[in-house]
């Protein structure tokens, strides 16, 4: 294990770190992971590999020492595959220090982040006793995937200082991240949360309401189930399935999703389906609401995303990025 160095909690120290209230992003020099497995090596090296001294908490000695070992195997690919230099990745991990001591690093971070089992009790629990050993600037934030931040932080006093991270596995390398907030969490913690995760050069997407699932697990879900009931009724196996997913609007993902998509169609077409559903346009559950207020939106005649009177230079663009993307999965030696 690699200890925290340790530092006095005299009176003078806790007075002046729980007196202090207000954050801005420049206050945040040292960052909290208290959870070191599948998920929170992984943030723990998003923080430390940009700047901030970091460190990973958890409950025993073996369990920190085979999560630096993950650290270790994840920046030696990520210099292997050249996103970063040896330098940097020895920069990185001289940042992540270790602890078992709940306490310590509670009194040491001014950013906290919760990635422990996801279970409502425990995360309670951790939040709670965050929220008493913290002192009152550090914003404490979940990586929950499922559950609601006004379930977990119930009980806090900072309310208007907690918030919930969603990252996608692996952490470290997927870019995008779910920003949401609780009833409570004020603009200015949301704001930066949001503008940290940019600082580490994540792709934060802001999520307006708290629900179950927030809203990617929920677009992934509908499509997972969709994927299930169909094979499972023999329509396909799951071999073509995967194929058919990932070499067909898969293909088309990392350049636009499922509005970019209905624009670079062609509005008029997707108007025109509105008007009248196919069955094809149909999943597992319907979505009325949803199609009123598209058809609503659709009859404005306006885009969501593309510039209509430069229409043709943005279908050019797609179809370069496609080609490109073409050449190299599809069109290889070994295809």
């Amino acid at each position: 294990m690699i200890a925290l160095p340790y530092r006095p909690k005299t009176r003078r120290h806790q007075r002046k770190g729980h007196m202090k209230n207000n954050m801005n992003l420049a206050d945040i020099k040292r960052v909290g992971v208290v959870g070191g497995g599948t998920m929170g090596f992984g943030i723990a090296i998003n923080f430390a590999l940009w700047g901030y001294s970091t460190v990973i908490r958890d409950l025993s000695d073996e369990i920190l020492e085979q999560s630096m070992k993950q650290v270790k195997s994840a920046m030696a690919l990520l210099v292997e595959e050249e996103l970063i230099t040896q330098k940097q990745a020895d920069d990185t991990m001289s940042r992540i220090t270790t602890t078992t001591d709940l306490e310590e690093v509670a009194a040491n971070s001014d950013f906290i982040t919760e990635a422990i089992v996801e279970r409502l009790q425990d995360k309670q629990e951790l939040f709670n006793a965050l929220d008493k050993l913290c002192p009152l600037h550090t914003i404490i934030v979940s990586n929950t995937s499922g559950l609601v931040l006004s379930d977990i932080g119930a009980d806090v006093k900072r309310q208007d200082k907690i918030g919930l991270t969603h990252y996608f596995a692996p952490p470290h390398i997927v870019p995008g991240v779910e920003v949401a907030k609780g009833p409570g969490t004020s603009d200015e913690t949301y704001n930066i949360i949001y503008n940290l995760m940019k600082r580490v050069k994540k792709v934060p997407i802001r999520v307006l309401k708290e629900l179950p699932g927030y809203l990617l697990n929920r677009i992934q879900g509908a499509m997972s189930r969709e994927a299930h009931r169909l094979w499972a009724e023999g329509v396909a196996t799951a071999e073509e399935i995967e194929l058919g997913i990932k070499a067909a609007f898969g293909f088309r993902m990392p350049h636009e999703g499922p509005f970019g998509h209905y624009d670079l169609a062609g509005i008029w077409k997707w108007s025109a389906d509105i008007r009248a559903p196919r069955r094809t346009r149909q999943a597992s559950e319907p979505f009325d609401e949803a199609t009123e207020k598209i058809r609503a939106r659709l009859a404005e005649g306006k885009p969501w995303f593309v510039d209509s009177e430069k229409f043709d230079e943005a279908i050019e663009k797609r179809d370069r990025e496609y080609i490109r993307r073409l050449k190299e999965l599809y069109w290889s030696e070994e295809w």
